[in-house]
């Protein structure tokens, strides 16, 4: 989870930074040009610009932004952040290959908005805007191929996707077509649909073709840095800014038993039905919803916008048209859910939603201009020329054998020839021998037999390569948020790094240490005064007295069985083969449930023999006992009656049952819930005491009864009710400590004048 963490933390840092550095008030950008030394660590010094980075990033908005009390405090967490990254080093963590190839692949995320020209206008903001009124719904068909694939491999992959649309043109389904070619994993699960979407949302040729393709269409193939697409335009809506909703939940997990699965539909559709004949939203929301962070707010979630939610319950909310519509119960993996229409404006003016467009469009594809024209830029800015009588010269040391993958460098060529440049950039000369290297290592077959088409394309691809190398080595100097940024993602995978061994592994698998910690410190960990309660929320005043006398006498009859009667003929006690099966039958049911018991009322009339009732009873007992019932779950009575008539009913001492029984016809008419509950988290607690006693009372149009059988007296949490919070203090503890041997081992030192001149900076603001 932590490491998830770090990763979404980096993702964020990336988006925010790239766009513009931290800046100080007033919009005055701090000048982080100058190298200057704030602290060192064993002789290493960390700059006061990297310092001041770090600190408008996390300060900008406190009030006490640049005060010398804000800086001081700032330079302690700085110090020690600095000496963790100091001791990962120390320990060889910045060696390790697993790291090496997780920053590699943090930095190539980093350097791409920067390996592109950007040309951004107006007009895309205007268009952006434009488009974020409507939905597109679009199914596609994806054919994957490199950005910068061969022309063999591209030509390969055009030509699939071509024979994909022949087979549309001929009437083929097209989702049937995207289960069976799609190289999108997900078209095996969703048939290519990828649901609503709007501007900025997808690469800009997708989007591009999306909005201009009429709705039941198909595009035209689409170029895109995954692939080729084909698309299907299934629908086009209009789309609203902030859209908000309601819901009811009934808690249903995948995990379930089909049992519970059952009943939880059972109660949604039961609250629905209830609202559909005119009941009260708010009333049944705040009775019956299992979501508690909303319940006790009419069920309002975050506006759709802002939240991930599930496919399912989006579906749900696109079937709302107007304030106050309800959705049929719709299934997630959370459960179920009544969705209600609560809020739904337009998109803002373009006035106030420009700033965040303007962003968004400069991170998007549309404002980048195609690599070709930055690699032309890179020529120009970096001198770039080829030096074409050594070009001819290398490519003379080549024959057809290249294109058979049969060619190799001749060692015969001499070193002066070798040497000889074939083109040159600002700082850098690219040899013969480079560029023939560079023919070893990409040699393979090729469908083209014109040669020098072939070594041209390697050497433009080469001379790419190397303007890109030389391009990335310059980006710390040409953009200090990159360098920044960079630093910032070493220093955060160290620390993380670090952290994971000397802290958090530690605090969880060190039990001695975890044990030690919690004796040394349990009074810092105990419960407060807590009830132990039932709560019974009953549907009216009739089912509250019922439930009243259901715990009065701790049992009430239930139905499980069909076997309700035992006959005999008169003044017989034989048992024929027919009631012997009734009574196994009947003893299967109480086998399966260790609450029921069963009442045999043994009916007696005056015209037989008195004997006769115990002998019936008793045969009856011995079938049970026979079948593996106690007797201390067979109740008897008597009584006159029909003759040779033992009826059979069956009680239940467990609550669940009840509650069961109760909502045979309307899943609402009892609920029942109990637990051991502290002061704060007790429902209802405005018409209770904290004293044992039942409570009875009406809220919502709904009848309560809650009993509170205990209450328990603040005592210590044993180790395992409070383990996470133990881990957790332990970790602090921990790291204290560890900060504390980090300062014994290593040399700091604070240059006071760079910090002083921070200072100042406070007084010109």
């Amino acid at each position: 989870m932590l490491k998830y963490t770090l990763y979404f933390f980096l993702l964020i840092t990336t988006s925010q930074l790239f766009y513009g550095c931290a800046n100080s008030p007033f919009g005055k950008k701090s000048d982080l040009t100058k190298e200057e030394k704030i602290i060192s660590i064993d002789g290493n010094n960390i700059s006061k610009e990297n310092f001041i980075y770090l600190y408008e990033k996390n300060y900008v908005n406190d009030s006490a932004f640049y005060s010398q009390n804000s800086i001081d405090n700032y330079l302690e967490l700085f110090i020690n952040f600095k000496l963790k990254v100091a001791e990962a080093v120390d320990l060889g963590y910045d060696t390790l290959p697993d790291f090496k190839s997780e920053y590699k692949m943090y930095l190539h995320q980093l350097e791409e908005p920067y390996l592109t020209e950007s040309v951004f206008n107006d007009s895309l903001v205007k268009q952006a805007y434009e488009r974020q009124k409507i939905e597109v719904n679009a199914s596609h068909l994806l054919i994957k191929v490199e950005e910068n694939a061969s022309p063999e491999d591209t030509l390969t992959a055009y030509n699939k996707v071509l024979s994909i649309k022949k087979e549309l043109q001929e009437g083929k389904d097209f989702e049937e077509l995207a289960f069976k070619y799609s190289e999108d994993p997900s078209a095996k699960r969703n048939k290519g649909n990828l649901g609503y979407f709007t501007s900025l949302q997808m690469v800009y040729p997708f989007e591009e073709a999306a909005f201009n393709t009429p709705i039941d269409s198909v595009s035209d193939v689409v170029k895109t840095r995954f692939g080729y697409h084909l698309l299907k335009v299934n629908d086009k809506r209009e789309r609203f800014g902030n859209l908000q909703v309601q819901h009811i939940m009934i808690n249903s997990g995948p995990r379930d038993t089909e049992e519970k699965k059952k009943e939880a539909k059972e109660k949604v559709f039961s609250i629905y039905d209830s609202l559909q004949n005119g009941g009260d939203w708010n009333t049944l929301c705040a009775n019956f919803s299992d979501d508690k962070r909303s319940s006790s707010q009419e069920g309002v979630l975050p506006p759709v916008s802002e939240v991930r939610f599930p496919p399912q319950f989006l579906e749900g909310v696109s079937s709302l048209e107007k304030i106050g519509d309800t959705s049929v119960p719709v299934q997630t993996d959370f459960g179920w859910h009544i969705i209600r229409l609560y809020k739904k404006e337009p998109v803002a003016p373009y006035e106030t939603l420009y700033p965040t467009l303007v962003s968004k469009v400069k991170k998007d594809s549309r404002s980048q201009t195609s690599r070709k024209d930055f690699i032309k830029k890179l020529k120009r800015d970096n001198n770039y020329t080829v030096v074409d009588e050594n070009k001819s010269l290398a490519y003379s040391l080549v024959d057809s054998s290249y294109l058979k993958n049969e060619w190799k460098k001749s060692e015969e060529i001499s070193i002066k020839v070798l040497k000889k440049n074939v083109f040159t950039l600002k700082g850098k000369n690219i040899t013969v021998n480079d560029f023939l290297d560079y023919l070893v290592e990409h040699e393979k077959v090729s469908k083209n037999d014109d040669l020098k088409e072939v070594l041209d394309s390697h050497f433009n691809k080469y001379s790419e390569i190397v303007l890109l190398e030389v391009e990335k080595k310059n980006l710390p100097e040409k953009y200090p948020e990159y360098k920044h940024l960079a630093q910032e993602y070493e220093d955060g995978l160290l620390l993380f790094r670090v952290m994971e061994d000397c802290v958090w592994n530690k605090a969880s698998q060190d039990t001695k240490g975890l044990e030690a910690y919690y004796e040394a410190n349990k009074n810092s960990y105990m419960w407060d005064t807590r009830a132990v309660m039932s709560i019974y929320n009953t549907g009216s005043k009739q089912l509250m007295n019922e439930t009243i006398e259901m715990l009065d006498s701790n049992y009430y009859q239930v139905y499980p069985s069909e076997v309700s009667a035992i006959t005999f003929k008169k003044n017989s006690s034989y048992l024929y083969k027919s009631r012997i099966s009734d009574i196994k039958k009947s003893a299967e049911v109480l086998k399966q449930d260790k609450s029921l018991f069963v009442l045999l009322n043994v009916e007696v009339n005056k015209g037989e023999y008195k004997s006769m009732k115990t002998k019936r009873l008793q045969k009856i007992i011995n079938q049970y006992t026979a079948n593996g019932i106690p007797e201390n779950r067979i109740k008897s009575n008597f009584e006159e009656g029909a003759v040779g008539v033992v009826d059979v009913k069956y009680y239940s001492t467990n609550t669940a049952n009840f509650v069961k029984e109760k909502n045979n016809n309307n899943n609402l008419s009892v609920s029942f819930k109990e637990g051991t509950f502290s002061k704060d988290e007790i429902p209802h607690m405005d018409h209770l005491k904290m004293e044992k006693g039942r409570y009875t009372f009406e809220e919502n149009d709904r009848f309560f009864i809650v009993e509170i059988k205990d209450i328990l007296a603040p005592t210590t949490k044993s180790l395992d009710e409070c383990k996470g919070s133990v881990i957790a203090d332990y970790q602090e503890y921990l790291e204290k400590n560890w900060i504390e041997e980090l300062h014994q081992k290593h040399n700091v030192v604070i240059d006071s004048v760079q910090l002083n001149s921070l200072y100042k900076q406070e007084q010109s603001i």
